[in-house]
């Protein structure tokens, strides 16, 4: 047997389901082997560990867990703040004042197109105060 074939029992000895057979396998490559002789310490340690952590652990006791979680089903409910509260309070006015804006702005008649205008555009540079306008030649129509 090589070491690939004695790792599966080597995890199997700690269950404590090898045959003998598989045990004596074990038994002889492990005398052989020393990379296997420190797996197998490695898992004695391992479960060494584990079994003591697990004795270590406090269970709680199930019954009364059980009579608090019961005792507070049947205590009455709570109010609880609604998260959509904020939302309501502050979405409501917001749309509101949106609709007036669209209903402003929808509504306004239309300027009367001038023949005559030059289109402009005016940009004011925040950093350095400079108001840029640009105007277009109205196109050689005259007035």
């Amino acid at each position: 047997m090589n070491c690939r074939d004695i790792e599966p029992l080597l995890l199997a000895e700690r269950d404590g389901v090898l045959t003998p057979e598989q045990h004596a396998d074990l038994a002889k490559h492990v005398a052989a082997c020393p990379a296997c002789r420190r797996e197998r310490a490695i898992y004695g340690e391992a479960v060494t560990f584990l079994k003591t952590d697990a004795a270590n652990v406090a269970v709680p006791d199930a019954d009364k867990e059980w009579r608090t979680v019961r005792a507070q089903l049947h205590q009455p409910a709570k109010p609880r703040k609604s998260p959509l509260a904020p939302v309501i309070w502050f979405g409501a006015p917001l749309t509101a004042a949106a609709a007036l804006a669209v209903a402003f702005f929808v509504t306004r008649p239309a300027p009367a197109a001038d023949e005559n205008a030059t289109p402009t555009i005016a940009y004011v540079d925040n950093e350095s105060g400079w108001l840029v306008v640009w105007a277009a030649e109205n196109g050689g129509k005259s007035g």
